[in-house]
């Protein structure tokens, strides 16, 4: 199951405004807009159906949707929704294509399928004395990945509410891993987990932690706690697509490509313009 048909995810995304309905145990997601009327997404379900898409198209109807969109899991299901009326966005909402690393495989598989240069720099973090552990402190997490949101690409990106929201809603299943030296933080990710599949969720680093590698050592320990709690696939949640190229996106999918050479690829967004009546 995708992170975005989970019971904690619709209770995340309550949290940020939306409505969440189900068609047939399926998340459905609506924003409502004043005046305008509103947006439904249905993101990666595990199934779908002629009668799913007519569900969906009612509820467009039944909150005055203006924009209806379908982020399906396997390119299986496109020709139904293309069927439907539903056409390719050039601007997907979810990421279009990811890294999943295989976690039933031994560490050691795990490290040789890396590039040679990351299993280099784990070993440099840790004999640079960069040290990971993990938390509780999500208020902290928070103010770092804030701070250096704004510090090293000058954008204030107010995503603290988001981070609090989506921490808080999975509970037991989300996780916060510090790598520090001398007790400075360095560098941190957030780790979302479902039955299945870890994701790296957020993530953030100083300059002085990238010199450091300490963003390679935390994630190197995020793929084996994920491994520990009995995750079969930890996913990157996004890399550069080449077709729908979004330039910023490259520096860090070089990053996140070095550590497994396993891609995904996803249909991208189809979607449904209509006056709302």
């Amino acid at each position: 199951m995708d992170l975005r048909q989970t019971p904690q995810y619709a209770e995340y995304i309550k949290q940020l405004g939306w409505n969440v309905e189900k068609i047939e145990n399926v998340n459905v997601f609506i924003r409502k807009i004043p005046i305008i009327g509103s947006v439904v997404k249905l993101q990666r379900p595990e199934k779908l159906s002629k009668n799913m898409i007519k569900r969906l198209n009612d509820l467009g109807k039944q909150y005055r949707a203006f924009q209806i969109t379908i982020e399906p899991l396997t390119i299986k299901h496109q020709s139904l929704i293309v069927a439907h009326g539903y056409k390719l966005s050039k601007s997907p909402s979810l990421c279009t294509k990811t890294v999943h690393v295989d976690l039933t495989k031994s560490e050691n598989n795990i490290l040789s399928k890396m590039h040679h240069k990351t299993r280099y720099n784990i070993k440099v973090a840790k004999k640079r004395g960069v040290i990971v552990s993990a938390s509780k402190d999500i208020e902290r997490f928070a103010e770092f990945w804030q701070k250096q949101a704004f510090s090293q690409r000058r954008m204030f990106l107010p995503m603290k509410h988001e981070i609090n929201a989506i921490y808080t809603s999975f509970g037991k299943d989300a996780h916060i891993l510090f790598a520090t030296k001398d007790k400075a933080l360095l560098s941190a990710i957030l780790l979302i987990l479902t039955k299945d599949i870890a994701y790296y969720m957020y993530a953030t680093s100083t300059r002085e932690g990238k010199r450091l590698f300490a963003p390679t050592l935390v994630a190197w320990e995020s793929i084996r706690l994920a491994k520990k709690l009995g995750c079969k696939l930890y996913d990157f949640e996004g890399i550069y697509d080449e077709r729908f190229p979004l330039p910023s996106w490259k520096g860090f999918s070089r990053f996140k490509k070095s550590f497994y050479r396993e891609f995904v690829d996803y249909p991208g967004s189809f979607v449904k313009y209509q006056i709302p009546l």
